[in-house]
């Protein structure tokens, strides 16, 4: 039923928070299908494309390492479909409930993380105050402990870089 469904170019665009210019680009060059069934039709797997390509280039990633990377992860997808299609109900029920029993792990592990990662983006907000100071010349008077304001400002930085880099660890390790 979800195969069946297909959206016109506009519409598949609005869904996917693309311009319809740039659906209509990604088409010309290859990158995203239209439905078989029509021509200016998009079903959800274009579309799911169409998300994913949106989001990696965010990441920053070229177009064509954007192309790349979902064609190789719809080509994954696509065997795991087919590899589920081929199970028993209770081999599929055992695999969906072992996939249940990760993304609880992940979400565990994301609520630990998630209080840390906001104090982080605070130290960060604070460390780009500090760079703000320093920049109008309001950070040259000494502090009471004999530190400089800025040797603070760089201090303070360094240990927001090494906290968040310990913080990327931890969830890869938990999920």
């Amino acid at each position: 039923m979800v195969s069946r469904l297909r959206l016109s170019a506009a519409e598949a665009a609005r869904v996917c928070r693309v311009t319809p210019r740039q659906l209509i680009y990604w088409t010309k060059k290859g990158l995203v299908r239209p439905s078989p069934e029509g021509e200016h039709d998009y079903d959800v797997f274009a579309m799911e494309k169409v998300i994913r390509i949106r989001q990696a280039l965010e990441k920053g990633h070229s177009l064509e390492k954007a192309a790349a990377i979902v064609q190789r992860d719809m080509a994954q997808i696509q065997a795991d479909v087919e590899r589920l299609s081929a199970m028993t109900a209770e081999e599929l029920e055992g695999e969906l409930r072992r996939r249940l029993e990760r993304l609880e792990e992940r979400v565990a592990a994301l609520r630990a993380y998630l209080p840390t990662s906001l104090g982080i983006a605070r130290l960060r907000r604070a460390v780009a105050l500090l760079a703000r100071l320093d920049v109008q010349g309001s950070l040259s008077t000494p502090g009471r402990d004999g530190d400089g304001s800025k040797a603070l400002a760089l201090r303070l930085g360094r240990a927001a870089d090494e906290l968040e880099q310990l913080l990327h660890e931890v969830p890869a390790s938990a999920g």
